[in-house]
């Protein structure tokens, strides 16, 4: 027992809640930078061909590297209770471990081919990601399924029926992710079929365009329509959870700041098939100036919805694992819609985008491990569903139905 106390005092002095925020706030800022770069590469490749960008380009690698290494030993710790519950989640952090360590020598392995070559091959961000998608695809399906067996465990249960649905809400819209995420995968795939299978420093980033009745614009509006429709639907579950906290901004306020985020959001694709950011000579700076506005967009919606999960933390008591467990879903949240609006296919030199790609599927994996781990811990916990059930707050509404729907297919198990 004294030892295992002593892991934990450990634990807490490595990873307060100001360290894993100021982590946390080092891995948004330098995928942002990463991925905006990645997409206005094409504007300034003579910047990113010299030192200066070749040196920026392994310290955002450096910060990926040791940032994945750390949140995976915050989640390894924090949910060591829920692994020893659920024996698949032990499994899936160990695979996600290895994944994660494969990314990292796949990014070292092109540094090192810039720096002795000066060039590095296609196959490598095809690679990373195969590893970073395949990683979303498989926890959110695992998540979807998780939250659809919540809902037919609970379903006879007429009086958790308003419960539900938020939990359905939730399950909609990891479905749509799912499919957003093999949509994609297949995109990227196709666009890099269209670059060299080498890239050297004299080579400039290419996002090549394909005919509207071409497989990948058929697949590309799958994925647009997809990625809407998870965040509508997501959106929708954030307001509901942040609900209780409107008294405290003002209806008004709230709904204003959630409405802007949502049109902020979604008007940058309309924009693009407008032609707000498609360059020609007389415009080149406007639409590297739009690129990089409406780039911010998924910072703030990350933003949001990380602080929709953060409110149920606040409303638990400090240093329980059920606390834990949800600022773990937090920061996946935050990091997801971070990472996930990069894109490497577009070949840059050096491959800016490819360490934002990369983190996508990790931080997949906190939503899947951070819901999952609290599902288990309230099912368990006959004292804490008593206590969340005394809340009227949404949050712990949400909370309450995954817990008790959890415990409900254990015993049916």
């Amino acid at each position: 027992m004294s030892k295992a106390k002593a892991e934990s005092a450990l634990s807490s002095s490595r990873f307060s809640d100001k360290k894993l925020l100021l982590l946390m706030s080092i891995l948004v800022i330098t995928f942002l930078i990463d991925s905006q770069i990645g997409y206005i590469a094409d504007f300034i490749p003579e910047r990113l061909v010299t030192n200066e960008g070749i040196a920026l380009f392994i310290g955002i690698a450096v910060v990926f590297a040791i940032g994945g290494i750390l949140t995976l030993e915050y989640v390894k710790t924090k949910t060591k209770e829920s692994r020893a519950r659920a024996l698949h989640l032990h499994a899936t952090h160990i695979g996600v471990t290895i994944a994660q360590y494969v990314l990292i020598a796949i990014i070292a392995f092109v540094i090192a081919q810039i720096l002795v070559t000066a060039q590095y091959n296609t196959v490598m961000i095809a690679a990373a990601l195969s590893i970073s998608y395949g990683l979303w695809i498989i926890t959110l399906a695992l998540l979807s399924r998780a939250f659809l067996s919540w809902l037919r465990s609970s379903r006879s249960n007429v009086t958790v029926s308003k419960r539900n649905t938020m939990v359905l809400i939730l399950a909609l819209s990891m479905i749509a992710y799912v499919v957003n995420g093999v949509t994609g995968l297949a995109n990227f795939f196709i666009m890099l079929q269209e670059q060299p299978e080498v890239v050297t420093s004299a080579d400039v980033a290419y996002f090549p365009e394909f005919d509207p009745e071409s497989l990948y614009s058929q697949l590309n509006a799958i994925y647009h329509i997809s990625a809407v429709v998870a965040y509508v639907l997501t959106w929708i579950g954030t307001v509901m959870l942040l609900r209780p906290y409107i008294h405290r901004i003002g209806k008004i306020k709230f709904y204003a700041i959630m409405g802007a985020a949502m049109v902020y959001y979604l008007i940058e694709y309309p924009l693009f098939v407008l032609g707000y950011f498609t360059p020609t000579e007389e415009t080149d700076i406007d639409v590297m100036n739009n690129i990089l506005i409406f780039g911010i967009a998924s910072v703030l919606t990350g933003i949001i919805f990380g602080a929709a999960f953060l409110s149920i933390a606040r409303t638990l008591q400090k240093g329980s694992a059920l606390r834990e467990y949800m600022i773990i879903a937090a920061y996946g949240l935050l990091l997801f819609y971070v990472a996930g609006s990069a894109t490497a296919t577009q070949a840059a030199y050096p491959p800016f985008g490819l360490a934002s790609v990369s983190f996508t599927g990790l931080s997949c994996y906190l939503i899947y491990t951070g819901l999952y781990s609290s599902a288990i811990s309230v099912s368990q916990d006959l004292a804490l569903r008593q206590s969340i059930r005394q809340s009227v707050k949404e949050q712990s509404k949400l909370l309450d139905s995954i817990g008790t729907a959890q415990m409900e297919s254990e015993l049916q198990t």
